[in-house]
């Protein structure tokens, strides 16, 4: 096993169920990968911005694949960005608009490279919510009209969070059925489907830096717990489900961990060194 990169999904994975991590832990651990040439990437389905916040001192030393692999960057600056075409963005607005009811959605964004935007009439409880996981996120007039030139930035992904009476598979089997042929839908978890170009991943996030860096699919290691985390973890050999994983996750990758409260990434990783 010579592993050059480490990759790790964060809510479910490597956060715990508080929204946190052992920073001790890993402080004592992410200068050992370096020295050993690993390369640490958090991979996730949230915006670039939130990952600079949860990792502050330490994200100097990391690589991060965010928005399910529309954006990454490295050395604090971005290298890539797949942005979605305004016609399929107006598209799928549209679409969830007229298909779902506002009490079925609890959350409802569209997310750029700058920051998140959410409509101005949304409730403080809503806006709270999506604060939560979205550090840059703005009110702005009629989300369904949003277009690039409007907020100056480029929409890369659009999220939508379902209350918890809704019943999520037949929900997102709906609107995936009606999603511009050329975007996709992947769930991250908690009633969550976050849509972006087909073909944009955490996998084809990874590849990027595997270009950048010389790094081969044996020479990685993943860590996830759900249907958006699948393509990082069958991308490798050293692919790890967690504890907590969703059933058919599990089934279709060949190492498991302790769960996220349990710190299972940090015992992996702690026996790669």
């Amino acid at each position: 096993m010579n592993i050059k990169l480490v990759a790790f999904d964060m809510d479910g994975t490597f956060l715990n169920d508080h929204n946190t991590y052992n920073h001790e832990r890993f402080g004592a651990l992410l200068p050992r990968l370096r020295q050993r040439g690993i390369r640490v990437v958090a991979a996730s389905g949230s915006q670039y911005q939130r990952l600079q916040t949860q990792f502050g001192h330490f994200q100097e030393q990391m690589d991060f694949v965010s928005q399910n692999g529309a954006v990454v960057h490295s050395g604090g600056q971005p290298i890539f960005v797949q942005a979605m075409r305004q016609a399929a963005v107006t598209q799928t607005l549209t679409t969830i608009d007229r298909q779902f009811q506002t009490e079925d959605i609890a959350e409802h964004l569209v997310v750029g490279v700058k920051s998140a935007y959410v409509d101005q009439n949304i409730s403080q409880a809503s806006y709270d919510q999506t604060h939560y996981y979205y550090d840059h996120l703005k009110r702005i007039p009629d989300l369904v009209g949003v277009t690039t030139e409007r907020v100056q930035d480029q929409i890369t992904s659009i999220g939508i969070t379902f209350a918890d009476h809704v019943d999520f598979k037949r929900a997102i089997t709906g609107l995936r059925g009606q999603l511009p042929a050329e975007l996709v839908g992947q769930t991250s978890g908690y009633q969550t489907e976050l849509i972006s170009d087909r073909g944009v991943n955490k996998a084809s996030g990874l590849r990027q830096l595997q270009a950048r860096f010389d790094i081969a699919d044996d020479q990685l290691m993943t860590f996830g717990d759900n249907e958006n985390d699948l393509s990082m973890l069958e991308m490798t050999p050293y692919g790890y489900a967690m504890a907590n994983a969703v059933e058919h996750v599990k089934q279709r990758v060949q190492h498991q961990t302790t769960s996220n409260n349990a710190e299972g990434v940090l015992d992996v990783l702690s026996t790669l060194l």
